[in-house]
C-alpha cells in the first residue's frame, strides 16, 4: 500500500496511491514527479481498523488539540494526513460525532498540504446531496489546519469486499446495484455543480474506488474523499499535468496524457463495479506507472465477458460500457450510466430497499462485532 505524496490519507486497501506521476505527453514516459520524496512515494496508507493503526490513545495524545472537539480515537493515518473520531462540544452540552482529519505535524510547514486541505472543504461546501460525506466545519489550529465531516459508522466498500473474500461469499447483485446507484447519484451531483456565482464547477473525483465508497451500517451509501479532485479554478492546488489517485482505477487515456473527466470518473467506478461482481481485483496491484500503463492500455472489456462469470446481459452491457478503452465510448456522464443501472435493475426484476441492504452488511459485518473488533468509517467523513 503506498500513500501518495499529496493524499489527505483516506481509507485505502493494498493499493498504489499516485499523486505525483506525471504525464509530459501522450508519447512521453510516465514518471514519479520531481522533488517527491521516495519515502513519501513508498509510504504506506493504514487500515482504519483501530486495533490495526497502532497505539491509538498515544496518535490522539501527538495530535495537535483542536478548540472545541475533543479526541476520542484514531481512525487511521497516511503520509499526510490522520483521521480522528472526533466530538463537536455544542451548544447546551450537546456532542456530535465527526470525523476530523489534521495535518500530520511534520506535514505542517508545507503550503500545498495546507491548501489541498482547504481545497476539499472548498469542494465539500457546495456538495450537498445524501450519497456525499458532508463538510461540517474546517478552520485554523496552531499553523495548520483541519477539516471536520460526517462520521460513518459502517465500512468502506474495499473493506466489505476484503471481508467478503475471506468469509467465501459474494456481493448478490441487488446490493451491487444499490451501492453502484448511490455512488453515481453522489458523483453525478459531483459533476454538475456549480458555484456561488452559478457557474459550473467542473468537479472531477480522481479518485473513485473501493476505500472511498462509505456504507453505513443504517444501509446508507456515500461518496468520500475529494481530497485530489480537480474542480474550478478558484482552487489553489494545481492539478493539471499530474495524476492522482489509484493506479488500479485509471483510465487509459490518463496514461496518454489527457485530462481527467467525467468519463475518467465512470471508467474507475467501472472498475469498482467488476470488483463488487467478482469480488476479486480488476488490474493487479503494487505495479509501476509504467507497468500499469502498459496492463490498462491493452485492456478490453471483452476480455473480462470471455470468462465463465455469468451476468445478466444487461449487466454485461453496462460493463462493456462503462469500461471501453476510449472515453468517447463510454457513458458520457454518470447520469446516462445512472439510466442504465436503472433500466437493468427494472428488466431484472430486482428492488434496490436500503432496509435489505442494512439487514445484509449487518450480517457480513457481524463475526467482526462478535469478535469485539468495530468497524470506525471517518476516513474523509461519515454518515450516521
Amino acid at each position: 500500500m503506498t500513500q501518495s505524496d499529496l493524499e489527505l490519507g483516506s481509507s485505502s486497501h493494498e493499493l498504489p496511491d499516485v499523486d505525483a506521476v506525471t504525464v509530459p505527453d501522450a508519447a512521453g514516459s510516465s514518471f514519479f514527479g520531481p522533488g517527491a520524496p521516495a519515502a513519501d512515494r513508498a509510504g504506506e496508507r493504514r487500515s482504519l481498523h483501530p486495533d490495526d493503526t497502532g497505539d491509538t490513545d498515544s496518535q490522539v495524545a501527538q495530535a495537535p488539540q483542536v478548540p472545541g472537539y475533543t479526541l476520542l480515537e484514531s481512525l487511521g493515518r497516511g503520509g499526510m494526513a490522520e483521521v480522528h473520531l472526533a466530538e463537536k462540544q455544542g451548544a447546551m452540552g450537546v456532542g456530535i460525532r465527526c470525523a476530523l482529519k489534521l495535518i500530520l505535524p511534520a506535514r505542517t510547514g508545507d503550503p500545498r498540504y495546507r491548501d489541498r486541505l482547504l481545497d476539499e472543504a472548498r469542494i465539500l461546501a457546495r456538495l450537498r446531496h445524501p450519497n456525499i460525506v458532508s463538510v461540517l466545519d474546517a478552520g485554523e489550529v496552531g499553523d495548520s489546519v483541519f477539516l471536520a465531516m460526517e462520521w460513518v459508522d459502517g465500512v468502506d466498500v474495499a473493506a466489505l469486499l476484503e471481508t467478503l473474500r475471506r468469509q467465501g461469499r459474494e456481493m448478490p447483485l441487488r446490493h451491487v446495484l444499490y451501492v453502484l446507484d448511490g455512488a453515481l447519484q453522489g458523483l453525478h451531483h459531483a459533476h454538475t455543480a456549480t458555484g456561488s456565482d452559478g457557474e459550473p464547477m467542473h468537479v472531477i473525483h480522481r479518485d473513485v474506488s473501493p476505500g472511498n465508497i462509505l456504507c453505513s451500517r443504517q444501509g446508507a451509501v456515500a461518496l468520500t474523499d475529494f481530497g485530489v479532485a480537480s474542480g474550478s479554478p478558484t482552487l489553489r492546488v494545481e492539478r493539471v499535468g499530474t495524476l492522482s489517485g489509484k493506479m488500479p482505477y485509471f483510465a487509459p487515456e490518463l496514461f496518454r496524457g489527457q485530462r481527467p473527466s467525467a468519463q475518467s470518473d465512470v471508467f474507475a467506478l467501472g472498475v469498482t463495479l467488476w470488483e463488487m461482481l467478482t469480488v476479486r481485483p480488476l488490474f493487479p496491484r503494487r505495479l509501476g506507472p509504467e507497468e500499469m500503463r502498459e496492463i490498462i492500455g491493452r485492456f478490453h472489456p471483452d476480455q473480462l465477458l470471455e470468462d465463465d462469470l455469468t451476468l445478466p446481459e444487461p449487466v454485461e452491457a453496462i460493463l462493456r460500457r462503462c469500461l471501453a478503452p476510449e472515453p468517447v465510448d463510454r457513458y458520457a456522464s454518470a447520469r446516462e450510466f445512472l439510466e442504465d443501472v436503472n433500466d437493468c435493475v427494472y428488466e431484472s426484476g430486482l428492488r434496490l430497499l436500503s432496509t435489505d441492504f442494512e439487514r445484509w452488511l449487518q450480517a457480513v459485518l457481524a463475526p467482526k462485532a462478535s469478535n469485539g473488533r468495530r468497524r470506525l468509517l471517518g476516513g474523509a467523513g461519515g454518515r450516521a
